[in-house]
């Protein structure tokens, strides 16, 4: 594995780790600030909106500029936005900070994923795009944990500035070490045209593609939300609902690698057909099942299928594109068309939840993952 490589792979540990930590520090920031629970889920959408919004500019960025360069920048910005946290007095002072984190998250991974995409070879670029999908879940899990520690210890005001410093050291570190790499890189580097969005929108392979990613991350993208209210109906203890929690999670980690391990042995269409044929029927499963062992095995499973789909439709839009070696501006389009779609399902879900039950909810998540199928099929058809 390339230096660059390996640097990438180490923002993202910290890039999805720096959000998820930054989002614990809601409850203490609530409660210190009287903050109620409607304006802390507003300034938790913040950064979900402000992935959806800028990941299109992200893909134009990382076209005329370098994307890795953009990234190291990434880690200063996730830096001011901790350390704004510290000079926070109400609601509206908070509301910088969060919109600084939203920009930083939001922009990562799509240029992320096209730089993986753009480095690996083809051949290896389903196991690639998964260990970088499942890396992300290092700093989820570790950093959460720190920094909570931290906010005990010595306050969330002086934890978000002791995170904004590490963010800010990260950021010079990763700087000198992209700037010393770069300068022998350009000696060797080739040129590739550009692709453009006009061209994309045209592009019925992909745009198949696209749709068949946005309908799966409607299906799944938001499941976890309600998977306590449904453990709760089922009679589950509150007490231990963390322990089948976490069994999803270590679900979402082993599906990301193990799927893209099989897009390079299967192919990535028919890889996220079945994934979506077994997360239906799992979703179905968990749904009906009241057993205790049952639930934290269709847990894991559901987890896997859920998350574990990013590496196969991520390598579904970039196969449309053969003859192209610059990915940006497509993984940041459809990333547009999924968050989107991640951001329609909770309210959506919510609703349905309201007025039918909560497990027609999982019902029709298991229905939109079979809709999925149908550009994924007509995909894989144009294909042969």
């Amino acid at each position: 594995m390339n230096l660059q490589l390996v640097l990438l792979y180490i923002l993202h540990i910290f890039n999805d780790g720096y959000q998820a930590a930054f989002l614990i520090l809601l409850p203490f920031i609530a409660k210190d600030l009287g903050i109620n629970l409607t304006q802390v889920g507003t300034l938790g959408s913040i950064i979900y909106i402000m992935e959806m919004i800028f990941s299109l500019p992200a893909g134009y960025l990382a076209a005329r500029f370098d994307g890795l360069k953009i990234l190291t920048v990434l880690m200063f910005v996730f830096a001011a936005g901790f350390s704004g946290l510290f000079f926070t007095t109400s609601l509206v002072t908070l509301l910088i900070p969060f919109f600084l984190v939203g920009v930083a998250y939001g922009m990562f991974h799509p240029i992320g994923f096209s730089l993986v995409a753009k480095w690996v070879e083809a051949h290896t670029r389903g196991r690639q795009l998964g260990d970088f999908t499942a890396i992300g879940d290092i700093g989820r899990i570790t950093l959460p944990a720190i920094i909570t520690y931290l906010v005990v210890l010595m306050g969330w005001k002086s934890t978000s500035l002791a995170f904004g410093i590490s963010a800010f050291v990260l950021f010079i570190v990763a700087f000198v070490i992209y700037h010393n790499h770069k300068k022998t890189q350009e000696r060797t580097e080739e040129k590739h045209e550009h692709i453009s969005m006009l061209k994309l929108l045209m592009n019925r392979k992909y745009m198949l593609a696209v749709f068949a990613s946005t309908l799966d991350s409607i299906a799944s993208s938001s499941l976890f939300i309600f998977l306590p209210f449904l453990l709760l109906q089922k009679g589950i203890a509150p007490s231990i609902l963390g322990s089948f929690a976490a069994a999803y999670f270590v679900g979402n980690f082993l599906g990301k690698s193990a799927i893209g391990r099989l897009v390079d042995k299967f192919g990535n269409a028919l890889v996220f057909i079945s994934a979506e044929i077994l997360m239906a029927v799992f979703i179905v499963f968990l749904t009906f099942t009241n057993s205790p062992i049952f639930i934290v095995m269709f847990s894991v499973i559901v987890g896997a299928l859920t998350k574990g789909t990013v590496p196969a439709r991520t390598a579904m839009g970039i196969e449309a594109l053969k003859g192209h070696k610059r990915f940006e501006k497509a993984i940041s389009l459809s990333a547009f068309f999924i968050t989107t779609g991640g951001s329609i399902a909770p309210l959506l879900y919510g609703r349905i939840a309201d007025v039918w039950g909560i497990n027609m909810t999982f019902y029709v998540s298991a229905s939109i993952a079979l809709l999925a199928i149908i550009p994924a099929m007509i995909f894989r058809l144009i294909k042969k």
